[in-house]
């Protein structure tokens, strides 16, 4: 699944709490590249969802960093001076924290002249050159440490991707924007000379050196630093780009395919006003929806909110030229400001983790789910809540939406929350799978 993160105040706020690093990427991770159902899924009473018993095998997770099968959860904790990757295994049971490897700014190869500053970087997972296992893609430097039969180890070769001048705010993000059958790359780039969006083709080499570069000019206005969340909207194999949470322009999707030298289409198409976008197949169709979230909170807590109930609008695969838009939470409850696509029951359907948060700088937060599979697709009405708190010096810490993914390989994915330095794994019915803390080593702790 992929989770974007990126540099508004509410995200930078994030950094404090460990913000998890997917990438999805994204998979930040997407959805279509995540790990699907297998000997787990089964089919649920008048739903169209069709679970596939091969999909683990057609699919692997783009987030199993050691490819021994299990996705694994990838935690970022950045400041100025200083830059950490967390890796936590998965297994049978979940994210083993006794099993956690920490990789250090030497070990992944960021120069010491590249400075996080308060945003972090999200590490991309992909296997960029072509060697059947995963690399690490991160921070602005674009630094890549090559994975082998274990994954990325500390000490291993390293790589660079030449990004053409300066300006880059994240690490680049992963897909077939072209629809070539390798990865490629894409990053948003906003230095004092230029803003544009860079797209990077494969395969790569292992120096990091591409088959060639392409540059977009940058489609939103000036001075903004919009998150990159790649998807396939179109069900043409070719990866789709959104771009989101510009604080003057709407959310904005590039289609892939597209016979131009970056291989996404010469013109976005306005996606309806939100903060965020995600892809998920919430009506079973095999085919990716897109869903954006509008919350209506001001990143700024000192500014009111208004009287407005927050919003999710979604798009079927199915009818490409028709937006459902659904209220939820209570008026003012920020129902809308995070999305993530995970299918938590295991029938073959996505379902939408929608957080409410009434003050994004002050982190509260709850996490509701939109059961995918009804007649027309997500269903309008919780299908349950979540909320996590830890004590913090100024009051409770909620956890926020940090990632999903199936970490245990059953076939149904599991909910991430991270806050006041702890992490939450829950399962589909709320229920914590384990608990630990994100500021220390490895340990067992499932308080």
């Amino acid at each position: 699944m992929h989770f974007p993160t990126a540099g508004g105040p509410f995200f930078r706020h994030l950094r404090i709490w460990h913000a998890v690093l997917v990438s999805l990427v994204v998979v930040t991770v997407v959805a279509f590249l995540v790990l699907l159902p297998s000997g787990g899924a089964r089919p649920v009473p008048n739903s169209p969802c069709r679970p596939s018993d091969s999909a683990r095998e057609d699919r692997p997770a783009t987030s199993d960093v050691d490819g021994d099968g299990f996705a694994d959860l990838v935690d970022e904790i950045s400041d100025t001076e200083n830059f950490d990757v967390t890796v936590v295994p998965g297994s049978e049971h979940g994210p083993d924290h006794d099993r956690t490897t920490l990789l250090t700014r030497e070990d992944l190869g960021v120069p010491d002249d590249i400075q996080t500053a308060d945003d972090p970087w999200r590490p991309t997972v992909a296997d960029l050159d072509e060697d059947g296992h995963a690399d690490f893609v991160v921070s602005s430097a674009a630094s890549v440490l090559w994975g082998g039969a274990k994954g990325p180890q500390a000490g291993g070769p390293h790589g660079r991707i030449p990004l053409p001048g300066s300006g880059y705010h994240t690490a680049p993000i992963a897909g077939d924007f072209d629809g070539d059958g390798h990865t490629d790359l894409a990053v948003f780039r906003d230095s004092n000379e230029d803003q544009e969006l860079v797209v990077v083709k494969g395969p790569f080499k292992r120096s990091g050196a591409p088959a060639r570069i392409a540059a977009i000019p940058s489609p939103v206005h000036e001075g903004a630093s919009p998150v990159l969340v790649a998807g396939d909207a179109n069900d043409d194999r070719a990866t789709d780009l959104a771009l989101y949470d510009s604080p003057w322009d709407p959310p904005l999707l590039f289609t892939g395919g597209a016979r131009t030298a970056g291989g996404l289409s010469k013109e976005p198409e306005r996606l309806p006003a939100g903060e965020n976008v995600v892809f998920g197949d919430f009506d079973g169709d095999g085919r990716q929806d897109v869903a954006t979230g509008r919350s209506f909170v001001n990143s700024y807590d000192e500014d009111a909110t208004p009287h407005r109930r927050g919003q999710v609008s979604v798009r079927y695969g199915k009818e490409p030229g028709k937006w459902v838009t659904m209220d939820g939470g209570d008026f003012k409850e920020g129902f809308g400001t995070r999305l993530a696509a995970g299918d938590f029951n295991g029938d073959g359907c996505d379902d939408l983790a929608v957080q409410l948060t009434r003050k994004k700088e002050a982190g509260d937060a709850r996490i509701e789910v939109l059961r995918g599979g009804s007649e027309h697709g997500l269903g309008s009405k919780p299908w349950r809540a979540t909320k996590r708190s830890v004590r913090g010096d100024d009051g409770p810490i909620d956890g926020t939406l940090a990632a999903v993914d199936d970490w245990d390989g059953d076939g149904r994915a599991e909910l991430a929350l991270t806050g006041g330095d702890r992490w939450w794994i829950t399962d589909g019915t709320g229920r914590d799978e384990a608990s630990f803390r994100a500021d220390e080593g490895p340990q067992t702790d499932h308080t």
